[in-house]
């Protein structure tokens, strides 16, 4: 079964977003927007686990974006990162590799690609440029975008990205506002350079016109934004050049990352969340790796201990709707956490926040009673995850990021 679209809501969608922006409030259009993606993520699930669904269709996820693993190099040793710890062989992917992914993820009803999956810069990728262009050449895909760190961001590669308009946003994670702070998280003596050249393609956008996404990631203590480059990006931002946001607490990738670690670097630690049914990424982002295998996490599985497939012999349908990746969202169903995951501290569950109690209840009748998994019985363990999930509010730490406003950033 493809990942569903209508024709119809695809030319709908445009006008209610822009009737939307004039009749409602930011906070009330985030929440109308998150709402959207987090009830098709819940149907998707439910579609996937009902027996009677799966006697007519191979439901299997339907991803928002696809992940790609154009290269898994980075130039960079950053603190919050476990890039330095990876044993993984250090590749790129080649061309071949990638458009037949793509053809793949277009034929399964993708229409949106981000070449940052788990680890690497993508401006490192020698092919970068060969990419972008053959997605803007697939009539469906959308939209794609990346992060960098922009070490690598030259003058004229800068100018090339602002050709690309509105199909690509560029994600920049920037490390420090002085030389000192920037080396101690980002472990490279790059302040200098990286500086100027973030500023270049700010000030090449302003002086072009380009419609390119530019987003400043902020990976920096609270206390040290602040200083001339600050200053500058604020002022961007409030012109709505770019979009300038933060993150409040940085997670310790499935236990890659030690809380001392981070305070070290004055960051502040992500807490292990409560933990209850599938971590939503499971059906959000699948990432391809450079080698052409799948993995189920595209966030922090640097080793890619979650294969799930591997393109080379299957197609992208029958990966995402395989046996490994529905067997694992099972045991993330009955808590029984494969060790990355159980460790993990960016876990955020497919149930929201306000489904508890007997909401919670109501939807796990729901998918329990019509189970398209055949799994045994939930472990002692498992059911002691459940109860407290259902009891407890908790304090589940949002560590999400924040934009210059102050507001809540998309995921």
């Amino acid at each position: 079964m493809k990942i569903p679209s209508s024709l119809v809501w695809e030319r709908v969608k445009p006008a209610l977003i822009a009737a939307g922006k004039r009749i409602l409030p930011k906070p009330a259009r985030r929440r109308l927007a998150d709402g959207y993606e987090w009830g098709l993520v819940l149907l998707n699930y439910a579609l996937m686990r009902s027996s009677l669904v799966g006697r007519l269709f191979n439901v299997g996820v339907w991803p928002n974006t696809l992940y790609m693993e154009g290269t898994n190099i980075c130039n960079a040793k950053c603190v919050f990162c476990a890039y330095p710890q990876m044993q993984r062989p250090k590749v790129t992917m080649e061309m071949d590799t990638f458009k037949n992914t793509i053809l793949g993820f277009v034929r399964a009803g993708g229409r949106e690609v981000n070449l940052s999956a788990i680890v690497g810069d993508p401006l490192i990728d020698r092919y970068l440029f060969d990419k972008l262009d053959f997605l803007r050449s697939q009539p469906q895909i959308r939209a794609a975008q990346f992060f960098t760190n922009a070490i690598a961001m030259r003058p004229a590669m800068a100018d090339k990205l602002l050709t690309y308009g509105k199909f690509l946003k560029v994600c920049i994670s920037f490390g420090g506002f002085d030389r000192e702070t920037y080396l101690r998280i980002f472990k490279v003596d790059k302040f200098e350079t990286v500086v100027p050249q973030i500023q270049h393609l700010i000030a090449q956008k302003e002086a072009t016109g380009s419609s390119l996404d530019i987003t400043v990631n902020l990976r920096v203590p609270v206390e040290n934004r602040k200083g001339p480059f600050w200053d500058y990006l604020r002022d961007r931002h409030r012109k709505g050049i770019i979009l300038l946001d933060w993150v409040d607490q940085f997670d310790n990738w499935g236990g890659d990352i030690s809380e001392e670690t981070l305070l070290a670097a004055d960051l502040t630690p992500r807490p292990l969340p409560l933990k209850r049914g599938p971590c939503h990424r499971l059906l959000t982002g699948p990432a391809v790796l450079a080698d052409g295998r799948v993995n189920a996490c595209a966030c922090r599985d640097v080793e890619a201990t979650l294969i799930i497939g591997d393109l080379k012999t299957q197609s992208m349908q029958a990966i995402l709707s395989g046996a490994p990746l529905k067997e694992l969202l099972d045991k993330h169903e009955r808590a029984d956490f494969p060790a990355i995951c159980e460790k993990c501290t960016l876990y955020e569950s497919i149930y929201p926040d306000w489904m508890r109690g007997n909401s919670w209840k109501f939807f796990q009748a729901v998918i329990g009673g019509f189970g398209y998994f055949r799994s045994p019985a939930p472990s002692a363990a498992a059911a002691e995850a459940a109860a407290a999930a259902n009891g407890n509010r908790g304090a589940v730490a949002s560590g999400v990021a924040r934009s210059a406003d102050g507001e809540a950033a998309h995921r």
